[in-house]
């Protein structure tokens, strides 16, 4: 067993200020990030289990005139940042929370977005007309 000095002046013990410890916690702070929208939450937190991460804190409001209101509740400046949503119906309205969402993290200065789309509305809607 090994007996750590008490240090008066507030410094740490020489063997906690290792480059290695520095590099771990520096990883642990930017490790990817998962959110979940509103569409598909049992989904989202089925990927971060798999994935061994917890699922980000994120607040959504939706206002009575359907104005949807998004709010990061954990820091995303410089983490690779997936955001969970389907299109799933109502589309235009989960597109929507998807676009807000994305936003959010643009503004938080998230390193990287990636948006994941279980089932992308609209896919097959875009098709060369057929002329008779």
């Amino acid at each position: 067993m090994q007996i750590v000095p008490v240090q008066t002046n507030g410094a740490l013990p020489k063997f906690l200020h290792s480059r290695r410890l520095k590099n771990a916690v520096k990883r642990d702070e930017n490790s990817p990030k998962i959110f979940s929208g509103l569409s598909n939450p049992n989904l989202s937190q089925e990927i971060a289990w798999y994935m061994g991460l917890d699922l980000g804190k994120i607040h959504i409001k939706k206002f009575a005139d359907g104005e949807i209101y998004v709010q990061l509740q954990e820091s995303v400046r410089g983490s690779d940042v997936y955001l969970v949503q389907s299109t799933c119906p109502p589309v235009d309205e989960n597109l929507m929370e998807l676009l807000i969402m994305i936003d959010a993290c643009r503004r938080a200065s998230a390193k990287k977005i990636t948006p994941v789309i279980p089932y992308f509305g609209y896919a097959r809607a875009d098709r060369k007309a057929i002329l008779f």
